[in-house]
């Protein structure tokens, strides 16, 4: 009989245990969250448990530089508001990091392509030293986009000097590497 009193009390004690704990503590649940909740409602100016989870969405200026087969870099810059950073990096597939810093990302790639301006106005021709230049616009009337390696301007018929100093059309990127294929080849005669 003793031994039933004794299990009734030591059961009793159990309850009496567990009814003053709260509803959380019966079910397992993390208490950190609870705890910095109850601190910051009781007046207290920082949270016990510090959240690795911004409240916030993060603000990044993008800088997305394009380098071109035809020496043209296109350089974008852009403020762009970041939810989820998963979502952020996949956005940028194919494009290299070249600086990172807290609020400012630069990436960059190379298109196997020729720019859009040179698309547009581009030229082949000679520049003031004798080397095959990209001009945007007409030779003699545009600036220089890049310069390649000087090309001997003797051992070119006169009639191809005549050519480039009029300036020759560039239309796609299979034009630009045919050109300047063919005059770098023309260099080594």
């Amino acid at each position: 009989m003793k031994a039933v009193a004794y299990g009734i009390i030591s059961w009793l004690l159990v309850c009496l245990i567990l009814a003053s704990c709260s509803p959380a503590v019966l079910e397992g649940k993390d208490h950190s969250l609870m705890r910095s909740v109850d601190q910051m409602e009781k007046g207290a100016s920082e949270p016990s448990v510090e959240t690795l989870v911004q409240a916030e969405p993060l603000e990044l200026t993008i800088v997305m530089k394009e380098h071109y087969l035809d020496g043209v870099v296109e350089t974008t810059t852009k403020k762009e508001t970041i939810w989820s950073m998963v979502d952020f990096w996949a956005s940028y597939e194919g494009w290299r990091v070249e600086n990172q810093e807290l609020d400012r990302i630069v990436f960059q790639r190379q298109v196997e392509d020729i720019s859009p301006l040179t698309k547009q106005h581009g030229y082949f021709g000679l520049n003031e030293d004798g080397e095959l230049a990209v001009f945007q616009g007409i030779p003699n009337e545009g600036k220089v986009i890049e310069s390649f390696k000087p090309i001997p301007v003797k051992p070119l018929e006169s009639k191809r000097i005549n050519v480039l100093k009029n300036g020759i059309k560039i239309k796609d990127s299979v034009h630009f590497e045919q050109v300047v294929h063919q005059y770098s080849e023309e260099k080594q005669m």
